[in-house]
């Protein structure tokens, strides 16, 4: 049985500069920011092969986008999946900047292109 979205526990380690999804206290995904001069940027995200599908990107976006929108500042886009959940979610992209050129063309980010 695939776990719902609810079933997704968030979590933010600022020690490892990375936002963590958990289900049944295990961590299945996370998502790296960096802080360089004040700015927030979102840089990559990877969940488990066995999680895929089940909306563990998602909560891990949703849950960093309404954390960074407390700032001030813009949070800088560098993840495929961010950019293309913020496409999907057009609530946010005034609180962002999209950098898709600067996207790093991992194994994942090919596969996610590939229709395109």
């Amino acid at each position: 049985m695939k776990p719902s979205p609810a079933a997704v526990e968030v979590r933010k380690d600022e020690t490892t500069r990375l936002y963590e999804a958990l289900i049944d206290g295990r961590v299945v995904g996370n998502l790296a920011y960096e802080t360089t001069g004040g700015r927030v940027s979102l840089t990559h995200s990877f969940v488990d092969q066995d999680q895929r599908h089940r909306g563990v990107a998602s909560a891990l976006a949703r849950y960093a986008l309404e954390d960074l929108s407390q700032s001030q500042t813009r949070a800088g886009i560098y993840c495929g999946f961010v950019a293309d959940y913020v496409e999907a979610h057009p609530e946010w992209k005034d609180a962002v900047d999209i950098n898709r050129s600067a996207f790093i063309a991992t194994r994942t980010a090919r596969d996610t292109n590939s229709g395109r």
